[in-house]
This record gives C-alpha cells, sequence and structure tokens, in this order.
C-alpha cells in the first residue's frame, strides 16, 4: 500500500494520519452539503445496493485497503468470509460498494457515517496507518461505533517493521483503543487471517 487514497486510485497524502473522535465529528458536522450531494447521498441510501442489506441479523461494514493491491486482496477475503455466513443471515458492505467517485470526497466520510450506523459489526483489516483509507479508523473512536467495532491487525515479524508500519504519533492514544481489547484481533498471513475472522461474531 502507498499513500493516497488506495480505493480510487488517487493521491491524497493528507489522509495519511488517523483523525480523532473529534476531529472526525467536527468534519462531519462541517461538511455542508449542495442540494445535489444531499439528493446524492439521498439516492444512495435508498439504492437497490442498501436493500440488499437490510433484513439481515448480522451487517457487516469492512474497511481497510483498496485497489489493487495485496492488503486489498486480504481485505476481501474477509469481506467474502464474512458475506457468506449464513447461521445467522449475514451480509458484508464496504464504502466502495455504493459507487462513490473521487470526486465525491466531500461524501465519503457522511456515507461512511451512515453504514457505520446501519452495520451491526464494523470490521477494520490494518496493515499499516500509510494510506488514505486510515481516517475511516478516526469514526471507530466514537464510543457509539467503538462498541461493534473489530480490528483485525496484521502482525510483523519485526519490532523494527512494527514501529514502521504502525507509527502514528498524531493518533497514538486514540488508536491504542482500537488495537488494544478482546475486538483486537491479529493475523501474520492468509491462513490465521481466515481462522481470525471465525471469532467475530
Amino acid at each position: 500500500m502507498g499513500s493516497g487514497d488506495d480505493r480510487f486510485g488517487i493521491d491524497d497524502t493528507t489522509c495519511s494520519e488517523v483523525p480523532d473522535e473529534e476531529e472526525l465529528m467536527t468534519e462531519i458536522t462541517d461538511i455542508h452539503l449542495t442540494p445535489s450531494e444531499h439528493q446524492r447521498i439521498k439516492d444512495l441510501v435508498n439504492s437497490p445496493q442498501l436493500d440488499r442489506i437490510k433484513g439481515h441479523d448480522r451487517r457487516y461494514l469492512v474497511a481497510g485497503a483498496g485497489g489493487n493491491t495485496g492488503a486489498a486482496t486480504r481485505r476481501k477475503t474477509v469481506y467474502d468470509l464474512l458475506d457468506s455466513r449464513s447461521a445467522p443471515p449475514a451480509v458484508a458492505m464496504q464504502l466502495e460498494d455504493f459507487g462513490l467517485t473521487p470526486e465525491e470526497i466531500r461524501l465519503w466520510t457522511r456515507v461512511f457515517d451512515i453504514l457505520c450506523g446501519m452495520a451491526t459489526h464494523i470490521v477494520a483489516v490494518i496493515e499499516d496507518f500509510d494510506g488514505g483509507y486510515v481516517w475511516e479508523l478516526g469514526l471507530l473512536f466514537a464510543p457509539s461505533y467503538r462498541a461493534k467495532a473489530w480490528v483485525l491487525k496484521r502482525r510483523y515479524p519485526d519490532e523494527e517493521t512494527e514501529r514502521e508500519r504502525y507509527d502514528n504519533g498524531t493518533g497514538a492514544s486514540h488508536v491504542e483503543l482500537l488495537l488494544t481489547g478482546d475486538h483486537s484481533l491479529e493475523w501474520t498471513g492468509v491462513t490465521e487471517l481466515r481462522t481470525v475472522v471465525d471469532e467475530i461474531p
């Protein structure tokens, strides 16, 4: 993964620091949408894609790297495993399922917030803090979402690499809340990743 937003292949290095809860909530409330943007969000939340999600006992929102990367492939593995659960009936979703484009970057945070509210479980697949997707983590600091957030954190074989991948002084205290506790599961490779997914209810 490189810096920038891997979901849409754009270079947005300003997203490389994990925002804290206050910063992200301020960002959400400070967004003043145009009438057309309000309509766009309304259309998204009433789309057939969202209809697919309704009626399931378990609704998993999967966050993490996108694009054509190994990290995105591993995240897709988690998505597919959760989406295939049938007891109870489950469905997985991710922000890019809803067709947002790079030109609609102002809407991403608002739509992600809506999806967090709809999800019964929010699953973040984390391999580093060097991608544009990390702003999504900020919303998970909110107490209302933290309780249903699960973090699947990649563990590296040596401490130096671990520090390099997860060095983020600005958000360290908030990140610590996500990377510790019963809802944080570590993995080293795809086989172990599949195993830890089984621990998510």
